[in-house]
């Protein structure tokens, strides 16, 4: 996992549920590195781009994409 990496959250918890962010959701790594396991993670609203929530996610929890699968978006 590198800086900039769209990901898609595949595993839900309380923190990231109490963030706003449910599995499905997707969003950019935000840090260089991981800290303790953990990435810093931007989801983002679909067609919007409104950001729900800048949070620290278990990199176990997150699935790398190149692009948004067509089957991932959600109807308008």
């Amino acid at each position: 996992m590198k800086y900039l990496d769209l990901v898609e959250l595949i595993k839900a918890k309380d923190a990231y549920t109490n963030a706003g962010v449910k599995v499905g959701d997707f969003g950019a790594v935000m840090s260089e590195k991981a800290l303790n396991g953990k990435w810093q993670v931007i989801f983002s609203e679909f067609y919007t781009g409104r950001d729900i929530a800048d949070i620290m996610v278990d990199e176990e929890d997150l699935k790398i994409y190149d692009k948004i699968p067509e089957d991932k978006y959600p109807k308008k």
